[in-house]
């Protein structure tokens, strides 16, 4: 499974998953996987009938989000990095209090989203349940 969601071109998708479920909370229901020779589009859809898209580009140049809302917009800056700074106050802060930065139930749905990914992928992009 990891040679496909995990890494694409030197590229992690499980950032960019990270990054869907940091903007739509826990809650999919069903993922599927679109592929092209340069690119693969991950579909997941929400229980209150959300969808999540993620674009991973083969040649690993551009990542980003864009939030699309009633009447609105949002596109994160490709070229911005926050660096290591904000990755090690969370750590310390785990360290220190013993509570992870994110939620059990969020972190095993994130591996069952990337496992529902890689099995669509392997049915040539059925929907596939999280499991």
């Amino acid at each position: 499974m990891c040679d496909d969601i995990c890494g694409i071109d030197e590229q992690y998708a499980i950032h960019s998953v990270e990054l869907l479920y940091t903007l739509l909370g826990t809650g999919c229901e069903q993922v599927s996987w679109i592929y092209t020779p340069q690119y693969d589009v991950v579909v997941g859809r929400w229980k209150d009938g959300r969808l999540g898209t993620l674009r991973l580009d083969r040649s690993g140049w551009a990542t980003g989000a864009v939030v699309f809302r009633p009447k609105q917009v949002v596109q994160s800056d490709p070229t911005m990095s926050g660096g290591y700074a904000p990755l090690l106050r969370e750590l310390v802060n785990f360290f220190r209090t013993g509570r992870p930065p994110v939620r059990s139930d969020e972190t095993l749905e994130i591996f069952a989203f990337m496992d529902a990914a890689q099995r669509s992928k392997a049915a040539g992009g059925r929907p596939m349940a999280l499991r």
